[in-house]
């Protein structure tokens, strides 16, 4: 796969919750041809960002949708449940950007792995649905997590099938950090320390020079740029004409993972009985 430059935007007005509103801001966001949309703003979520993306999801097309998942109003279970049907209804173009708020990072970090063990419950291949035999699921294929962590203990199985991309993508904000393996995209400051990511996205504004982004990403020290906006209508079109060129067309077909070169790590797959008896 050609390695291509990713731009994402995150948008936080409360208008998001007018649905006419909202359909422009998805349009707009697939028309200046951006990776992804994270709704939701560290320090602001005027609104539930996983309700946003449930009604945004089916509207997504080519644009991955990010909702931020705060701790301060999520817990892993629910959490699990609601982005797995979300990740179906978007066809496998959902992420996920969980943020503190105000508590601590390791409830963050103990809130992703919890989701994840609830996540890894199903294997992808449970699923039967034979009718005339009368079985829905293999339920050998179906097991409790048994998660015990700092914040959260979760048993589980969850009541929602894996997540088509077996993970929706982790997006880690460095404004609001926390320690995990397999973080898909970190989204950080120039300057600013950066989590282990597969994909690292330089956060700046709109007024950013594109000929050093190129340079940047052409070296290797990023994989593309991340605008937090305002007034998303207008600076998403001012973020087509600026940054365009360097993005370039995105991939036509596949999950979020498989578009921005993302897979599920190896340490993320599902233990199978064997293995977690061993």
């Amino acid at each position: 796969m050609t390695r291509r430059f990713i731009l994402s935007a995150s948008v936080a007005a409360s208008a998001m919750a007018d649905p006419a509103f909202a359909a422009r801001v998805i349009t707009a966001a697939q028309d200046a041809g951006l990776d992804l949309l994270l709704i939701g703003q560290t320090a602001n979520l005027t609104l539930d960002p996983q309700v946003m993306a449930a009604w945004a999801a089916p509207r997504a097309g080519g644009l991955g949708i990010v909702p931020l998942v705060s701790t301060r109003i999520a817990h892993p279970f629910h959490t699990a449940r609601a982005l797995s049907a979300v990740d179906y209804l978007s066809g496998g173009m959902l992420g996920w950007c969980p943020v503190a708020q105000g508590g601590p990072a390791e409830q963050v970090a103990d809130m992703v792995r919890a989701t994840r063990a609830l996540w890894d419950g199903w294997d992808e291949d449970c699923l039967i649905i034979d009718k005339a035999s009368g079985h829905y699921l293999d339920s050998s294929k179906v097991r409790a997590s048994h998660y015990v962590g700092t914040h959260y203990r979760t048993r589980g199985p969850v009541n929602a099938m894996r997540p088509k991309q077996g993970h929706p993508l982790l997006v880690a904000d460095a404004d609001s950090p926390f320690a995990v393996q397999g973080v898909d995209v970190a989204i950080v400051r120039e300057g600013q320390a950066c989590p282990a990511a597969t994909k690292g996205l330089r956060r700046d504004t709109l007024s950013a020079d594109p000929a050093k982004l190129g340079e940047q990403f052409a070296s290797g020290l990023i994989d593309g740029l991340h605008c937090d906006l305002a007034q998303p209508l207008p600076e998403l079109a001012q973020m087509a004409q600026r940054f365009g060129a360097l993005a370039g067309e995105r991939l036509a077909s596949g999950t979020l993972r498989e578009r921005l070169g993302c897979p599920l790590p190896a340490v993320l797959a599902p233990k199978t009985a064997q293995e977690e008896n061993a």
